[in-house]
């Protein structure tokens, strides 16, 4: 995995067709890794500091307390899972994507896979 600075992670999602994102040293980062390559989609690693997740997660939290709508605080979401430059979700979203077989026409869509 490489490290990442936050101004540049658009340019990242966007220039590959399979990103995750994760925390450093997160086993779920390498169980994606691992699903993905299986169906022969070799996505691009990336890990993220806590400071970024840190700052992400006071947005994030911010965000809800200021639009009155929900007070619910939430917690950091790291994994992210990126394909044809559109955010998936985490580890779970996934697993239940690929469980549903919607994800390798999705990965085909992007580019990923020539299956």
């Amino acid at each position: 995995m490489a490290a990442i600075k936050e101004e540049g992670l658009i340019s990242i999602v966007k220039g590959n067709m399979v990103v995750i994102v994760g925390r450093r040293a997160c086993y779920m980062s390498y169980v994606a890794q691992r699903l993905l390559e299986g169906l022969k989609a070799y996505p691009t690693m990336y890990e993220v500091s806590e400071v970024f997740v840190a700052r992400m997660t006071l947005i994030r939290n911010l965000g809800r307390i200021l639009s009155e709508n929900d007070k619910t605080l939430v917690a950091p979401m790291f994994l992210v899972v990126f394909i044809g430059g559109k955010l998936l979700g985490g580890l779970d979203r996934l697993i239940a994507i690929h469980v549903t077989g919607k994800l390798i026409p999705m990965l085909k869509a992007a580019g990923a896979i020539w299956l």
